[in-house]
C-alpha cells in the first residue's frame, strides 16, 4: 500500500476536529439539528483552511445512516463510501477541468434522479469561480429552484469572479486564515501521534511558513519528517525550508538598536553566507521591527505578536532598550530602502548600508537639550559669548537686513528651526533675492504680471464657476492671477504663452462667466509674459544667484549653525522657491 501524506491521513473527520474555523462549523451543526439545512452553501477562504473537508463532513452528516445529525458514525457505509470518494449520493466535481456549459447541463440532468441509498444528492464543486458565464447562467435556475434533498456546496477560494446572480441564491461563509498559534497546536498533536521529536521552536517556524494553511504545514513538516527522521532539530528543519534563522535577524536588529553599525555588518554578512537573498532578508528584519515597536507599546497584549514565550521575552527586552519613537524611524527608514531593493545593482550592500543608517539613528533628544543647543546657537549668531563660554561679550556685529529670510535648519533630531528675522542671513536653504543695483533695468510690463493679493478670493470664485460650465475651462484658469480689474473688464495674467494662448481662444466662455459672476456684462483681456524681454536679463540673474549662493556656503552663520545642530547641507534654493523641502540643512 502506497504512503499516505499526512494532510490526507489526519484530514478532519467530524466538525469538531475542525481547527480554527468555529464560525462555520457551529452554524452549519446547528442548521442540521434544527432541520434547516440550506439547499445551496458557499465555502470562500484561501488555499488549504478546510473547505472541501468541511463540504464532505457535511456530505456525511446528512447521510449517515443514523442521521441527519451533527456527529456522523464514520462506520456506516454510506460515511465510509464518502471519506473514500465512492459514494454515488456525492459527485465532486472539479471545476477548474470542467467549465462550459456542456458540464453544468450533465450536472442538471443528475440532480433530477433521487438520492439512493442515501438522503441527500450532494454535489461539491470545488473552484467554482472557474466556471465559463454560460455555465453560470445555465445552472441560476436548478440553484435556486432545486429538487427536494438535494445539496450544492461550492468552494471557492476567489469568490469576487462569482456572479452575483449565484451568490445571492447561497448561504455563504468565509473562512478564515488559521492563526500560528492553533497551526502550531495541531502540528505538534500530529508529531507526537506519529512518533516524531520536534522542538516548539521548529513546529513554530514551520506553521509561520504555512502562512494560515494547515494543509501546507502539514506539507511542510511531512518534507521535514522524510528529511530528518523521527528526531528532527532545528538546524535540520532551517535547511530544509530554507528559513533566515531568527537568530540571525534578532542580533542584526539588536545591533541597530544598541547603536552598534559593525556588529550589525557582521551579521547582516553571516546572511549573506547563508546564501539568503537581501530583499527577503530584509522584509523578516521589518517583520522583527513591527513587532519591537507593538511590544514596546504594548508588552503585555495577547495575540499581538506570534511566537514563543522565550522568543516574546526576549523581543520585549530588545524593545526596552530603546524609546518607541526610534524604532518607529527606523521601520520607516528600512521600508524606504526595502522599495529599491527591486532594482538595485548590487541589493546587499543597499542592505548594508539601510542598516548602517538604523544604527545611526539618534534617539530623541529632550526638549531641554535642544532648546538650550538653539540657545547656544542664537548667542553665537548675535555675537555673544554662550553661558559656558565664561562670560557675555558684546555684539559684535549688527542686524542683517530685514528683507532676507532668515535661514531654515534641521537639527539632528529632524526638528526645523528658525532664527529671528532680524538676526537672518543667507544660508543654505536660500540666497537672498537680488539687490535693487543689479536688477535689470526692463520696464515692468515686460515681465510676467504680478498677480493682485486682494482678488485671490475672487479668482476662486470665478474658477469654481467656470469648472461648472466647463471642467476645461476652470483647468485653464490654474496659474493665472488677476492683474487688473475695473467697472466693466477684467485683465487676467498667465505666466506661459501657451497658457494665455489657450485662455484668449476661450475669451467668450470666460466673458460668460464673467458676466454671471459680477452681474453685468464684463470684457476679459488676456495679458501673458514677454518671452524677448527676459532674454537679455536671465544671464545676468544666473550669475546673481550663483554669487549668493557662494555667499551663503561661506557665512559665517551658515557654519555656526552646522556646527552646533550637528546638521549637514542638502539643498540650497532661492528666496521665494518653495518646490523644495521645507529645510534646506539637517
Amino acid at each position: 500500500m502506497s504512503y499516505q501524506v499526512l494532510a490526507r491521513k489526519w484530514r478532519p473527520q467530524s466538525f469538531e476536529e475542525v481547527a480554527g474555523q468555529e464560525h462555520v462549523t457551529t452554524a452549519l451543526r446547528n442548521a442540521i439539528t434544527t432541520g434547516r439545512v440550506p439547499h445551496a452553501v458557499l465555502l470562500c477562504g484561501p488555499r488549504g483552511v478546510g473547505k472541501t473537508t468541511i463540504a464532505r463532513i457535511l456530505s456525511r452528516c446528512l447521510n449517515c445512516e443514523k442521521g441527519p445529525t451533527a456527529t456522523p458514525c464514520g462506520e456506516c457505509a454510506s460515511c465510509k463510501e464518502i471519506a473514500a470518494g465512492s459514494s454515488t449520493d456525492v459527485q465532486e466535481i472539479d471545476a477548474a477541468s470542467r467549465t462550459s456549459v456542456d458540464d453544468v447541463r450533465e450536472l442538471i440532468e443528475a440532480v433530477r434522479y433521487a438520492p439512493s441509498p442515501g438522503k441527500y444528492r450532494i454535489f461539491v464543486v470545488d473552484e467554482v469561480h472557474m466556471l465559463s458565464t454560460p455555465a453560470f447562467n445555465a445552472l441560476l435556475k436548478t440553484l435556486e429552484e432545486p429538487p427536494p434533498r438535494s445539496l450544492f456546496v461550492f468552494a471557492t477560494t476567489n469568490p469576487e469572479k462569482i456572479p452575483f446572480t449565484v451568490v445571492s441564491r447561497c448561504q455563504r461563509y468565509d473562512l478564515r486564515r488559521l492563526p500560528t498559534a492553533e497551526v502550531a497546536a495541531r502540528l505538534a498533536e500530529v508529531a507526537k501521534a506519529e512518533g516524531i521529536g520536534v522542538s516548539q521552536r521548529s513546529v513554530l517556524a514551520i506553521a509561520r511558513e504555512g502562512d494560515g494553511s494547515l494543509r501546507d504545514s502539514l506539507t511542510l513538516l511531512d518534507q521535514v519528517i522524510a528529511m530528518g527522521g523521527t528526531e528532527v532539530d532545528d538546524d535540520r528543519v532551517a535547511e530544509v525550508l530554507d528559513l533566515i534563522d531568527r537568530r540571525v535577524l534578532v542580533a542584526i536588529v539588536a545591533a541597530c538598536v544598541d547603536a552598534d553599525p559593525a556588529a550589525a555588518l557582521a551579521a547582516c554578512g553571516r546572511a549573506a553566507e547563508m546564501g539568503i537573498e537581501a530583499r527577503r532578508l530584509g522584509g523578516e528584519l521589518l517583520g522583527v521591527l513591527r513587532d519591537l515597536v507593538v511590544l514596546r507599546l504594548a508588552p503585555d497584549a495577547a495575540g499581538l505578536v506570534e511566537g514563543s514565550d522565550t522568543e516574546l521575552d526576549e523581543l520585549r527586552q530588545l524593545a526596552s532598550r530603546t524609546d518607541a519613537a526610534r524604532l518607529r524611524r527606523m521601520f520607516r527608514a528600512l521600508v524606504r530602502e526595502q522599495e529599491d531593493l527591486a532594482w538595485a545593482p548590487q541589493p546587499f550592500a543597499v542592505l548594508e548600508m539601510a542598516l548602517v543608517r538604523l544604527a545611526t539613528t539618534p534617539a530623541g533628544d529632550d526638549v531641554q537639550a535642544l532648546l538650550a543647543r538653539l540657545d547656544t546657537l542664537e548667542r553665537r549668531l548675535a555675537g555673544e559669548s554662550a553661558p559656558d563660554d565664561g562670560g557675555a561679550g558684546g555684539s559684535n556685529r549688527g542686524p542683517r537686513p530685514a528683507r532676507e529670510r532668515p535661514p531654515t535648519t534641521r537639527s539632528a533630531t529632524g526638528a526645523p528651526t528658525r532664527r529671528s528675522e532680524a538676526q537672518s542671513a543667507p544660508v543654505a536653504e536660500v540666497a537672498a533675492p537680488p539687490s535693487e543695483d543689479d536688477a535689470p533695468s526692463d520696464p515692468p510690463e515686460a515681465l510676467a504680471p504680478a498677480p493682485d493679493p486682494s482678488a485671490l478670493p475672487l479668482l476662486d470664485r470665478l474658477r469654481a464657476l467656470a469648472s461648472e460650465r466647463d471642467r476645461a475651462l476652470g483647468a485653464a484658469l490654474d496659474g493665472v492671477t488677476i492683474v487688473d480689474r475695473t467697472e466693466t473688464g477684467l485683465v487676467l495674467g498667465a505666466a506661459q504663452a501657451f497658457a494665455a494662448h489657450r485662455l484668449e481662444r476661450r475669451r467668450g466662455d470666460l466673458e460668460t462667466v464673467c458676466a454671471r459672476l459680477f452681474g453685468r456684462p464684463m470684457r476679459v483681456a488676456i495679458k501673458g509674459p514677454a518671452d524677448g524681454a527676459r532674454t537679455g536679463a536671465s544671464a545676468a540673474d544666473d550669475e546673481t544667484v550663483r554669487q549668493r549662493r557662494r555667499e551663503a556656503l561661506a557665512h559665517p552663520a551658515v557654519n555656526a549653525a552646522l556646527e552646533i545642530l550637528g546638521g549637514e547641507v542638502v539643498e540650497i534654493r532661492p528666496l521665494g522657491d518653495t518646490s523644495g523641502p521645507a529645510g534646506a540643512a539637517r
